[in-house]
């Protein structure tokens, strides 16, 4: 990251908070950013996601924000979408201080990842047209883009590796069998983080992260709009409560960290010629 860029990445942090308990006794569904462990836990992915997919000629902004807890989310999935638009109101409040004060008129990439996938769907719905203009392309990772939210102008389905002004949407499973619902099931768009084709074209890859040495293959299922994922022989993280073997939700960014560095990179200089 340097702050001269001429091109900023404003980042979502996925959910990295538990519940816990205040002085009252009562069960916290919300982190609190006044806790240090809440602040850090949110740090560490900051710090990971800059060092692994932001091209070093970009500056990097990411919010805190008091997100709703694992727990919060999960364990009782009727509050997943009111809890998560609550928790939103503190990021779009984080997003217009950051076009005040930081982002000085320059082109921009968002990327959410998870609960911050949701957050990122909500600002491009409120997106000022001449922020639109500006926008190198959203990144919804891990999270759904539903038909209904393609009826908002500042949402474009990607189409290829080199458009602009666009949403990439992508969910990894090893089968449509190990979908969970409440994150994808209703997405309307998605793209191979690979190959970046919405075919069903599959795209053979090294997966080198964390030392590994494995040939993955990418396929997007057209019909569930959904990355299988071949291949894979490490240890996969479940989400908590929900969770299914073979949904490799808790890896999406690592599974892709090269391919996505490279996108963002080349989507910033595809926009920067037009």
């Amino acid at each position: 990251m340097q702050d001269s860029a001429e091109t900023d990445i404003f980042y979502v942090c996925s959910t990295e908070t538990s519940d816990w308990i205040n002085a009252k006794g009562d069960t916290m569904h919300f982190a609190d950013m006044n806790r240090p462990e809440d602040q850090a836990a949110l740090f560490g992915e900051m710090h990971g996601v800059d060092s692994l997919i932001c091209p070093e000629t970009c500056n990097f902004y990411a919010p805190y924000y008091n997100q709703a807890t694992i727990e919060g989310l999960l364990r009782d999935t009727c509050l997943f979408r009111s809890r998560c638009a609550k928790a939103t109101e503190e990021v779009k409040d984080a997003f217009a201080y950051y076009m005040r004060h930081f982002n000085y008129g320059r082109r921009f990439v968002l990327i959410g990842y998870s609960q911050g996938a949701y957050a990122v769907v909500e600002l491009l719905k409120e997106l000022k047209p001449e922020q639109a203009d500006r926008m190198v392309a959203a990144y919804v990772i891990g999270y759904q883009v539903t038909k209904e939210d393609l009826s908002y102008p500042s949402i474009r389905a990607a189409q290829s590796a080199t458009d602009t002004g666009v949403t990439v949407c992508y969910n990894s499973v090893a089968s449509v069998d190990a979908e969970v619902s409440i994150l994808s099931s209703s997405t309307a768009i998605g793209i191979n983080p690979v190959n970046w084709q919405t075919d069903a074209t599959p795209a053979t890859y090294i997966y080198d992260f964390g030392g590994a040495n494995d040939t993955l293959t990418a396929t997007l299922d057209t019909l569930t709009h959904l990355t299988i994922i071949r291949g894979y022989k490490g240890f996969c993280p479940q989400v908590p409560f929900c969770g299914r073997e073979g949904n490799y939700h808790c890896l999406e960014i690592p599974l892709y960290y090269r391919s996505l560095k490279e996108n963002i990179a080349l989507r910033i200089t595809c926009k920067n010629s037009l």
